[in-house]
C-alpha cells in the first residue's frame, strides 16, 4: 500500500456520485479495500459504512476536522453538502467555505494526499487485528454442561494478500461478588488455525493471535472453529453478545439452555450500546420462545461495528 496508490484510488471514489455510484462495489481498489477492511463482495452500502468508519477512526491530530470534511464530502458522505457530481459538491463547498471553486478544488486535492500520507503512515500491514473481513459467524453456546461452552465457527476473507495471522477475543464478567480475581477460560481449537500466542487484558477479557495453516490472498476465505469454556464454576452473563471489531456480513447465533434450569424470559438484542449492558433482566427486544430442544437461534445480517447483537435472557431467581 502506497501514497501513489492510495491517491489514485481516493481520485476514480469520488468522481460522479461518489461512494453513491451503483457500482461503487466494483470501483474500490486493493489499497482502500485494505485501509477499511472491505471484503470483495461487500455491497454499496457496506463499502459506504467501512469506508466512513475508517475515516472516523483517524484522529484528529493526524487528519483535521477541515480536511475530514471535505473528504466526507468530495466521497458524497457529508449529509449536509451533497449532490449526484463532484463538481457539484465542490462547489457547495467552495459557498460553505467562502473559498473560490479553483481553491476548493485544490483544498480537495491537498485533502485526499493528506489521507493517503495518514494511511501509508500507520497502517501496520502485518497487524492481525487488520486484514480480514468475517464474512460469517455461526456461534453455540452451550449452558447444558458443567462449564458454560461457546463453540465459534468463523468464517474470514482476507482483504490484503499474504494475510497469515488473525485475532479472536473472548470476555466474561466480573465474578458475581465482585472480586477483582482472574478469571478461568480455557481455548481449545477445533480446526482450521492454532493458537500462537494469548493474552489476558485484566481479570476478564482474552486475546488470542491465531495462525492460518498458510497465508491468505486477497478475497480468499478460510473456516475455523474456535471452544470457550468458563472453567472457574462462575456464570457467564445473562447474555451472549458478538461486538464486531472489522466487518462482519452475517452472524448467526443458537443458545442451548439446560432442561432443568429454563429462563422465564429470553429475549433478541439487537444494535444494543455495549456500555447498556448488562440489561438486569429488561428485556430490551423481541421476546425468543424456546423451542423442544430447549434452544433459541437469532441471526443478524451485517452488524456494525460499535454495536453489540446477540440473545440474551433471565432466569426466575435473577
Amino acid at each position: 500500500m502506497t501514497e501513489v496508490d492510495l491517491v489514485r484510488e481516493f481520485i476514480t471514489l469520488r468522481r460522479g456520485r461518489g461512494l453513491h455510484r451503483a457500482d461503487v462495489h466494483r470501483r474500490i481498489g486493493r489499497a482502500v479495500a485494505r485501509w477499511a477492511d472491505i471484503p470483495a463482495d461487500c455491497g454499496g452500502a457496506d463499502v459506504r459504512r467501512l469506508v466512513n468508519q475508517a475515516i472516523g477512526r483517524l484522529a484528529e491530530v493526524d487528519l483535521l476536522p477541515e480536511d475530514r470534511r471535505i473528504v466526507l464530502v468530495a466521497l458524497g458522505l457529508d449529509r449536509e453538502l451533497h449532490a449526484a457530481t463532484l463538481s457539484r459538491r465542490t462547489s457547495l463547498l467552495a459557498a460553505d467555505q467562502r473559498l473560490s471553486e479553483r481553491t476548493a478544488r485544490r483544498r480537495v486535492d491537498d485533502a485526499f494526499v493528506k489521507l493517503a500520507q495518514v494511511i501509508a503512515k500507520h497502517v501496520d500491514q502485518q497487524d492481525p487485528e487488520r486484514g480480514w473481513a468475517v464474512r460469517r459467524l455461526r456461534v453455540l453456546v452451550r449452558l447444558d454442561r458443567p462449564a458454560p461452552e461457546v463453540i465459534e465457527e468463523r468464517t474470514v476473507v482476507a482483504t490484503r494478500d499474504g494475510l497469515d495471522h488473525i485475532v479472536a477475543r473472548f470476555s466474561v464478567p466480573r465474578r458475581r461478588d465482585g472480586a477483582d480475581i482472574d478469571r478461568e477460560v480455557d481455548a481449545d481449537i477445533q480446526h482450521g488455525v492454532r493458537i500462537v500466542e494469548s493474552k489476558r487484558f485484566g481479570a476478564n477479557h482474552f486475546w488470542y493471535l491465531l495462525a492460518l495453516p498458510r497465508p491468505l490472498a486477497w478475497n480468499e476465505a478460510h473456516t475455523y472453529t474456535i471452544v470457550f469454556q468458563v472453567r472457574d464454576g462462575e456464570p457467564i452473563a445473562d447474555h451472549y453478545v458478538f461486538n464486531p471489531l472489522v466487518s462482519c456480513s452475517l452472524f448467526e447465533t443458537r443458545v442451548r439452555f439446560d432442561a432443568a434450569r429454563r429462563p422465564v424470559a429470553v429475549w433478541r438484542t439487537d444494535r444494543a450500546v455495549p456500555r447498556t449492558l448488562p440489561h438486569r433482566g429488561v428485556p430490551d427486544g423481541p421476546l425468543l420462545p424456546l423451542d423442544g430442544a430447549h434452544e433459541v437461534e437469532a441471526v443478524f445480517d451485517d452488524p456494525e461495528q460499535g454495536f453489540s447483537y446477540g440473545v440474551s435472557w433471565r432466569y426466575e431467581s435473577d
